[in-house]
């Protein structure tokens, strides 16, 4: 799982995530924690079999590392290599994922009476060497046109139709705030493809969009975004592709 993890960061020109003992245990005993309840989620229940800790920072309190600033994602599958896959389409799961300054991550799962959970926990260090920013698709990458759309808490807008297409996401490091003033996906003609703006929820240091409509197979998209970095007026373009 980890391997997958640094090869969907890899791709994308994001630095390697290190294992920590610590990080795993924490990862895998929630992940056994979800799989006993048969429930997905990132709080425990203290009384309940296999509870370790209410957050995840009380998890990895537990296994010794303690005030670590850290994130959490889950899911379900049959295998947790799909789950690592499958998490990373998801634009607010992919922030923690790929952001530049994830330095350890852990990754758990279990199957427990006919119930699977995999689990992954990611420390972050805004004080380590970080590229300026990282873009997913990266530029020149081939990627599924199609996003299912499903996520929790939803990154699309009210009402909107699914599936969509594939999120494109761009991090800044050192936690400079990243203000989006408009955005435009074009195709090779260039003909403008109409996309969502992911709102921010959680951090400031990143901007998404979403295509409203999966993009077509085999075909070149041109990514335009007008964004404030800091304060700082800056034009982000690149290219993508998308898989035959």
């Amino acid at each position: 799982m980890l391997r997958a993890h640094n090869d969907l960061r890899a791709a994308i020109g994001a630095p390697a995530v290190r294992s920590d003992v610590r990080v795993t245990a924490a990862s895998q005993r929630h992940a056994e924690y979800l799989a006993h309840t048969g429930a997905i989620g990132h709080e425990e229940t203290p009384g309940d079999p296999g509870f370790t800790g209410v957050t995840v920072r009380d998890r990895l309190a537990a296994q010794g590392y303690a005030d670590a600033m850290a994130s959490e994602v889950a899911a379900s599958s049959d295998s947790g290599t799909e789950d690592v896959r499958f998490l990373w389409d998801l634009p607010y799961h992919r922030l923690g994922l790929m952001h530049p300054h994830a330095v350890l991550a852990g990754w758990g799962h279990a199957e427990i009476d006919g119930h699977t959970a995999t689990v992954g926990v990611l420390v972050f260090d805004f004080a380590a060497v970080a590229p300026d920013h990282v873009r997913s698709p990266a530029a020149g990458q081939h990627v599924t046109g199609s996003w299912a759309g499903d996520e929790s808490p939803d990154a699309l807008p009210p009402g909107a139709v699914r599936p969509v297409g594939y999120p494109v996401m761009v991090v800044y490091s050192s936690a400079r705030p990243v203000d989006l003033k408009n955005a435009k996906l074009t195709d090779a003609s260039g003909r403008e493809v109409v996309v969502s703006v992911v709102p921010q929820i959680y951090e400031r240091d990143y901007a998404a969009i979403v295509p409203t409509a999966p993009l077509a197979a085999g075909a070149r998209y041109h990514v335009r975004l007008e964004l404030s970095v800091a304060g700082t007026d800056v034009v982000d373009e690149w290219e993508f592709d998308t898989e035959r």
